[in-house]
């Protein structure tokens, strides 16, 4: 059963992938609630050290990162894939993104976070890893384009395959460009976020 809360203001019920728990966070106070498919749990705010906010542009999914005292992750995201239940079943396969209820969660969390733990690490992009393992695979983008073209040019040959692996090594360097050009992580102020949008009864699951 769904608790009301849950779809409360500050409520935000999320399933990132078709093989994984749906999963609900919910504030009340400055305590944090969370069910993860039949179990429960919470953490005080005051409890969590850092906080990591990813907004990226387009249509990537936007996550955010929190990690406890004790070392805990947990990983919350904005996309909501519907399980093969009676209430969902219509919409199955047709992915969701939650984008409303997700950033009135993250944010007032945010903002309640600071409040209630000074020493709270609180920052926005992707993280450190992701972005060096980003620009790794740009570089090997951009020397397959500027390698392979130098050698057909050196040996006046064309290769139709390799001509095809080139273009879609140039194909996805404008897609893994925002990650790069965000330099990774970078310290968040929560009184920027200001912007959440309304939620939207149209494009959410009620009945679940």
């Amino acid at each position: 059963m769904t608790n009301a809360r849950e779809q409360s203001q500050h409520g935000h019920v999320f399933r990132p992938g078709p093989f994984h728990w749906r999963r609900a966070y919910w504030l009340d106070g400055s305590v944090l609630h969370w069910r993860i498919s039949d179990h429960p749990g919470q953490v005080r705010l005051a409890d969590i050290d850092s906080m990591r906010l990813n907004l990226p542009e387009g249509t990537g999914a936007a996550r955010c990162v929190l990690v406890e005292q004790t070392g805990r992750v947990h990983k919350l995201s904005d996309i909501y894939w519907p399980r093969w239940t009676k209430e969902e079943r219509r919409y199955w396969g047709r992915l969701q993104r939650r984008d409303a209820t997700f950033r009135g969660l993250t944010f007032t969390l945010a903002r309640r976070l600071k409040k209630a733990n000074p020493d709270a690490v609180i920052q926005t992009g992707p993280g450190r890893g992701e972005w060096l393992a980003t620009c790794i695979v740009a570089a090997f983008a951009v020397a397959i384009v500027i390698g392979g073209a130098a050698l057909m040019v050196v040996h006046s040959r064309f290769e139709p395959a390799a001509t095809a692996f080139m273009a879609l090594a140039a194909i996805y360097l404008p897609m893994i460009w925002p990650v790069i050009r965000s330099g990774g992580p970078k310290p968040l102020d929560p009184e920027t976020l200001h912007n959440a949008k309304p939620r939207d009864n149209n494009t959410e699951l009620k009945a679940l």
